[in-house]
């Protein structure tokens, strides 16, 4: 049994924020994967949502769509348009054994390697399937399969699938040219999260194989990198700027610079909204709804989210990240343990089974601070944590713990 990182063992309880996973469900009933897309769950992009009202004060949302930069996407590396399923396997026995312990039945089994090419390593086998088995297995079938594989790290893609989170395919691909086509292969090979919200996408190999030009890949490339972010808005009035949503942005004083901020808000617009990325702190507000720029990976280093959780209020972020030899000896003296209700700027993890897969940082009601992914395309965001959680959840066994910066010593009055 793999030993648990050495803070978690400190900490009496992992903090139940959770819903159990969602039964897994497909199109809806009466459509078709091959006339329409996956439903997914309502939202219009531009619809302001309100949040229950707290100690943050009153907050509204909306989502917006945000796409990697030309010049990132250029160092996208475009891969091989051969369709690779890795198994950790040397005989065709042990072969269809992995497969009837993803869940697949025999039936199904038969079906998926039907007409596949296998090539065997000393410890791999790699199956090519063919077109027909890639289309032909239905959503729950996909979903076991994938599941599976991404367990495995020679399956990149089933590793870090793309989750989509949108009301549907057909919308989110409005604008950019990718071929209508194109887009119901993706409706047909989305597989629903484990926990049931959003749906994830990990056959970019066979989607660029259906695809008749370079611009057209380049389409889809740029298409399925777009990511999602919100903008959050905090209405203030003077009656009620109170001094707790005062203290809640100024989080310990560690953001103590927001207050008059808020007052010049409300003199110059009694009941106005102020854009909450001004309520945050110096490194996250420059980087909030922006992707890396190419030239942070100089050092061979892009930021990850550990770097976002653990530079969140500093105002020179230190150059330490999620694999980083000190990263449990940073928590445990920086951070400590932390139970409901969250404060701004508490460090949100996200553990599966015990290894922590991904953090984000606590921002107000179910609204975190979020890079999920140590890469060019992952931009500093604003999401649900149920998105970020269902965005990483590969095994629908994902619990939260939670971690607060150490207070500084409070200014002498």
């Amino acid at each position: 049994m793999p030993m648990r990182p050495p803070f978690l063992l400190s900490i009496c309880a992992l903090i139940a924020f959770l819903p159990p996973p969602a039964p897994a469900q497909g199109p809806g009933a009466g459509s078709s994967a091959e006339q329409s897309p996956p439903p997914f769950p309502t939202a219009d992009p531009r619809q302001v949502t309100e949040l229950p009202p707290g100690p943050w004060g009153s907050l509204e949302y909306f989502s917006i769509p945000l796409s990697c930069p030309p010049a990132s996407l250029a160092f996208l590396r475009t891969p091989s348009q051969q369709v690779e399923w890795c198994f950790h396997a040397r005989t065709q026995a042990e072969l269809e054994g992995a497969l009837l312990t993803a869940g697949l039945t025999a039936p199904e089994v038969a079906s998926v390697l039907k007409g596949a090419n296998v090539l065997a390593d000393p410890e791999l086998m790699r199956v090519f399937p063919s077109e027909e088995a890639i289309l032909g297995v239905d959503f729950q079938t996909r979903a076991k399969i994938y599941r599976y594989l991404g367990q495995i790290p020679e399956n990149r893609f089933h590793r870090r699938p793309l989750y989509i989170a949108t009301e549907n395919l057909s919308s989110w691909f409005d604008g950019t040219g990718i071929p209508r086509p194109v887009i119901q292969d993706i409706a047909k090979l989305a597989y629903p999260t484990p926990r049931g919200r959003g749906y994830f996408f990990a056959d970019l190999p066979f989607t660029l194989r259906r695809t008749d030009s370079m611009k057209d890949e380049r389409l889809l490339l740029s298409g399925l990198t777009r990511r999602e972010g919100l903008v959050v808005r905090l209405r203030v009035k003077r009656e009620t700027l109170t001094p707790e949503i005062a203290d809640y942005w100024n989080a310990g004083y560690k953001n103590k610079s927001v207050m008059p901020l808020l007052d010049a808000v409300v003199q110059a617009n009694d009941g106005g909204a102020i854009d909450i990325a001004h309520l945050l702190p110096a490194t996250p507000r420059q980087m909030l709804n922006r992707f890396p720029d190419p030239s942070y990976a100089v050092d061979g280093r892009l930021p990850d989210w550990f770097w976002t959780c653990y530079n969140f209020f500093r105002f020179a972020p230190s150059d330490v990240y999620a694999d980083s030899p000190e990263r449990d000896t940073l928590i445990i003296g920086d951070f400590e343990p932390s139970l409901p209700p969250l404060q701004f700027g508490d460090m949100v993890l996200l553990n599966s089974g015990s290894k922590i897969i991904h953090g984000c940082i606590h921002i107000a009601g179910d609204i975190v601070f979020t890079k999920n992914g140590a890469d060019l395309f992952s931009p500093w965001i604003l999401m649900r944590l149920e998105d970020v959680v269902a965005s990483h959840d590969l095994l629908g066994d994902v619990s939260l713990a939670a971690y607060r910066k150490s207070e500084p010593v409070p200014p002498v009055r």
